[in-house]
């Protein structure tokens, strides 16, 4: 099992890397949205988008995630709470899950375990 993080930020890369290490699951990290198709891997149960990505378009790389493996994995988001609008576009684009920064940090390890251990589709 694995997490594929979108994330350019190196802060939220630590922190995220060191919930995932806690919960006992590998963490790979892409640092732009052209890369993360490369990282995607049978066993990836979840991939992770940090909404303040240069260059992300959700409503392009949520789709192609969502068909880029036999079983797919499940795909979270978070971003600023000011940027509602982005927030509704990762949402719409089928994402499972979509948190402000503040929410998804704040039970890091239970929420990354939580996604990860749900049944895939």
């Amino acid at each position: 099992m694995s997490i594929v993080l979108l994330c350019g930020d190196m802060m939220f890369m630590s922190r995220i890397a060191g919930a995932a290490k806690q919960i006992g699951v590998d963490c790979t990290t892409a640092m732009s949205p052209a890369s993360l198709t490369d990282k995607l891997v049978e066993g990836t149960r979840l991939v992770a988008i940090d909404l303040s990505t240069p260059g992300l378009e959700p409503a392009v790389l949520v789709p192609k995630i969502r068909t880029a493996l036999k079983v797919r994995p499940r795909v979270i988001a978070f971003g600023p709470h000011v940027a509602g609008e982005l927030l509704e576009e990762a949402e719409t684009s089928g994402c499972d899950a979509v948190f402000s920064n503040g929410q998804f940090f704040a039970n890091l390890p239970q929420l990354l375990s939580q996604f990860v251990t749900i049944a895939p589709e």
